[in-house]
């Protein structure tokens, strides 16, 4: 007599429909885990925005005072006006720069990159050119171009405290106000 073996319902019996309902559920969960993480945006952070806006502002500053460092011996009558611009303008390079490094350390190795030969001991220096915040020549030929720098300096310190907040906004907002007054009054 021949015996007919049944078909294989091993398997089956082993897959029932609650198993083929959790693995469903399983696939559908990681494929949610998977969307969700590659939809984040992995865009700067709004401190490194804020530092990328103050960064050419330092660059500027760094480069005031070495023009008016550099015109400095140039012009006798106003050596000491161009002294006090110096130094304000490397404090306010200085105040800059600690605030880019607070907000991000990133940003702020673009500071050190090119250090300025004129900078002070201890102070970040400045050279590569930005696109967003007209820099001054380190070596301003004449008064007036020392003026235009500085004045370019006024308005890129005044557009960005319009468009930052907070501590950023009001520090950007104070050196824009001190660059306007060394224009006027120890320039003038």
């Amino acid at each position: 007599m021949c015996r007919v073996k049944p078909a294989a319902t091993d398997v089956l019996d082993a897959v029932d429909r609650r198993a083929v309902l959790r693995g469903g559920l399983a696939l559908g969960a990681g494929a949610l885990v998977i969307g969700a993480s590659s939809a984040c945006d992995s865009g700067p952070t709004p401190n490194e925005i804020t530092a990328t806006a103050l960064l050419p502002l330092a660059k500027a500053a760094r480069s005031d005072a070495a023009a008016a460092r550099s015109l400095a011996p140039r012009l006798p009558t106003y050596s000491a006006a161009l002294g006090v611009i110096a130094e304000q303008r490397d404090a306010h390079a200085t105040a800059l720069s600690q605030e880019v490094q607070r907000l991000d350390a990133d940003t702020a190795n673009q500071l050190s990159a090119a250090p300025s030969a004129s900078a002070t001991p201890g102070s970040t220096g400045a050279g590569a050119s930005s696109t967003s915040a007209p820099e001054s020549s380190s070596t301003a030929g004449t008064l007036d171009e020392l003026r235009s720098a500085l004045r370019a300096s006024t308005r890129a310190a005044h557009d960005a405290a319009i468009s930052l907040k907070g501590y950023s906004a009001g520090l950007a907002g104070s050196v824009s106000a001190s660059v306007a007054t060394l224009v006027e009054v120890q320039l003038a």
